[in-house]
Parts: C-alpha cells; structure tokens; sequence
C-alpha cells in the first residue's frame, strides 16, 4: 500500500486491553490517501516506509527529531509529504547504530537540509558512512547517554540507552542501538533500534518500564529480538514492524509474530500499511 498512510486511534486504558484489541482493526485504524504536507501542530509520530531500514519523525509545530534514515534517498521524498513546506530545518536527528539501513538515508538528509543536533552512541565500526559523519560534521555531533532527554512542548524523548557507566561494548552493533523512551500526554512510546534480546534484558534489568502504549519493534521484528519475558514486562499495546517487503532476512521472522498473537499484541508492518502516522490529538 505505498499511497497510504495508516492512521492509529489509541484506547486508553490498559485494564480493557483485550476488548480494544478485539474491535481494533474494525474501529481503530482506517486509510487515508496520502497528503502533501502535516496540516495540524498537534504532536505526532511516523514511522515511515522506507524499505528494509528504520525511519522515525516525531513533531510538532515546526520542530522535527529524525531518528534513522533508512539505507537510501527515500527519506527525503517522505519527509517532504510531512513536514511543513517552508521547513528545511531538522532540530534534531538521531542514529541508533551505524548499520547501512540505519545511517544511508541519514547521510543523504545531512546533505539537503539544516541540521542542527545530530544525537549518537559512538562505537567502533568499519563503515564509509560513518566515517564521514565523524570526520565532518564534529561541531553538531552530540554523544548520548541514559537520562538525556529533548523536550519540545508536548513531547519529551528521554534516552534509555546508552547506560553512563565504564562498559565494554556489544560485539554484536545492533545492542549498541540508542535507546528511547517517547512521552506524549499520557502516552508512551518505547523505540528499539535494533536492540535483540540481549539489550532487552539489560533495559529490563536497569529500569521500570512497563505499559508501553507503541512497542517501535528492535531489528525489524527478528527472531532475535522482542522475547517473550520483554513483552510480558512491556505490555505493548500495538508492535510496529520497519521491514522491507521479500527481504533477505525474512523479517518480520514468524516466531515473533506468534508472540504477539499470543499476548493479544496487535502489530503493524511497514511495507504493508505504508508510512504508520499517530497524531496524538485525535486520540
């Protein structure tokens, strides 16, 4: 459904959860035809079709956090239809990991637009991409760590991961993904990166997170992330999935899948729905 953006209504109330899953699909998400540009302030929340790769934009008014780029240009057309027409500025921009389908799109949008943080957990890795954000763009590279937040109006993004402790790094670059913690209202997002179970478990060992209204799945809804222990704790309402149709990995893997039928998770994928847009003030 590439012309489509899926619209989410969100219940409230974690108590009824069973019932609003039950009615969700017939009540709570319709299509809409895709339009050129945001038309309300109100905060919001997308969480683009980019293909086999992470793309997320939070806003509200004119101010804008990317997180992710995915591995290609398409980001740019994407965020022409969402942002305002005259804004060429990005407040903030945040990679999770240097991971190609991660940082590609990013590079691209460092190249047509104003950005004026770029947020980071640096770590060792061999890439092109990479390498060239560290070598020329120091004055807006920003290292994160647990506890940092950006607050804009309505929205607060805290960050849950990197921990701000002396540690040897994952081997695996996926569990060195910045990790956050979305506030709107009453609402909350947790976003994963492509954090696997093995991050999973820190998180849930370091902090008290529970209730999560929008699970943005870790490694595109791998058999190697979200594990049953992790989504007991979560309790997510809805579970997105950032993949790319016939990928090579065969995301979103069949065993997470059954995880969230399993626990009454409702879960979206991205090539399927197209760009997945929450506008907080509908809901």
């Amino acid at each position: 459904m590439k012309n489509t953006t899926t619209i989410l209504k969100i219940g409230k109330d974690f108590f009824v959860k069973n019932i609003i899953n039950i009615l969700f699909f017939s009540l709570a998400i319709y299509l809409l035809t895709l339009r050129s540009n945001s038309n309300g302030s109100g905060p919001e929340i997308v969480f683009f079709d980019v293909g086999q790769g992470d793309a997320i934009l939070i806003q509200q008014d004119n101010f804008q956090i990317l997180i992710d780029g995915g591995p290609d240009d398409r980001i740019l057309y994407e965020l022409a239809k969402k942002m305002p027409k005259n804004d060429k500025t990005i407040e903030v921009v945040v990679l999770t990991h240097p991971h190609d389908d991660h940082i590609r799109g990013l590079m691209n949008v460092l190249e047509g637009d104003v950005v004026e943080k770029f947020l980071l957990n640096r770590v060792e890795f061999e890439n092109k991409a990479y390498k060239y954000l560290l070598e020329n763009y120091k004055d807006i590279l920003v290292e994160v760590v647990k506890g940092d937040t950006i607050q804009y109006r309505d929205i607060l993004v805290t960050v849950l991961f990197p921990f701000d402790e002396e540690r040897e790094e994952y081997a695996n670059l996926n569990n060195e993904s910045v990790l956050l913690l979305l506030e709107v209202y009453d609402y909350k997002i947790l976003l994963m990166g492509d954090g696997e179970v093995e991050l999973e478990q820190r998180l849930l060992e370091d902090l008290d997170i529970e209730n999560i209204h929008i699970l943005k799945v870790g490694h595109h809804c791998s058999k190697t992330s979200s594990s049953e222990m992790f989504l007991r704790r979560v309790n997510p309402m809805i579970g997105i999935c950032s993949c790319g149709k016939g990928n090579r990995f065969g995301h979103p893997h069949y065993e997470t899948l059954q995880k969230f039928e399993m626990l009454n998770v409702q879960y979206l994928i991205t090539y399927m729905e197209g760009n997945i847009v929450i506008k907080f003030d509908d809901l």
